[in-house]
C-alpha cells in the first residue's frame, strides 16, 4: 500500500481533474454559489424535482415588472449549484418579459458550456425561474401583459 500520497496531493489531483471538464465560472459557483437563499415571502416561487433527483427552489422579488430580486435553493450537485446561480444572476433587473425569454442555452453559454450529463441541469433552473413567474402572474391581478384583453 503506497502511503506516500498526501491529502492535499489528492486534492490537487481532484481539482486538476474538475478543470478539465469544468469552465472556471462552473467551479467557481460550485465553491461558492451565487443567489443561494429561501425567502420568507417572495413574489412568485416554485419547486421542482428534475429528472435526476435534485431539487430546485426558486424565489422571486418583482417590483414595478422588474425582478429586483431573484434566488434559488438546490439539494442537488455541483453543476445544479452552477446553473441555479447563473439563471438567478440573469434575471436580476430584467423585467418579468425579458426573464421569459431566459433559454437553458443562455444558462450554458453563460456558464461556458457543460458536459452533456450535466445539461438537464440547465433546463431545470430555466423551467423552476419560469414555474417562479407563472407563479407571481397567477397571483398578483396587477400584472400587465402588454396586450390587450381579447375575447
Amino acid at each position: 500500500m503506497n502511503t506516500d500520497v498526501s491529502d492535499s496531493d489528492i486534492k490537487e489531483r481532484i481539482l486538476s481533474a474538475m478543470k478539465a471538464i469544468y469552465s472556471e465560472k462552473v467551479l467557481s459557483y460550485f465553491n461558492a454559489p451565487c443567489n443561494m437563499s429561501r425567502l420568507n415571502d417572495p413574489d412568485g416561487s416554485a419547486s421542482i424535482k428534475g429528472i435526476c433527483g435534485d431539487t430546485m427552489e426558486m424565489y422571486l422579488v418583482i417590483e414595478e415588472g422588474a425582478i429586483t430580486n431573484a434566488t434559488f435553493f438546490t439539494d442537488g450537485c455541483g453543476t445544479t449549484l452552477a446553473c441555479g446561480s447563473s439563471a438567478t444572476t440573469l434575471v436580476k433587473g430584467k423585467t418579468v418579459r425579458e426573464a421569459l425569454s431566459l433559454s437553458p442555452a443562455d444558462v450554458l453559454q453563460d456558464l461556458g458550456g457543460l458536459p452533456w450529463e450535466g445539461v438537464h441541469c440547465a433546463i431545470l433552473s430555466v423551467i423552476t425561474l419560469h414555474k417562479a413567474i407563472a407563479d407571481y402572474i397567477l397571483n398578483n391581478e396587477e400584472y400587465d401583459t402588454g396586450e390587450e384583453n381579447k375575447v
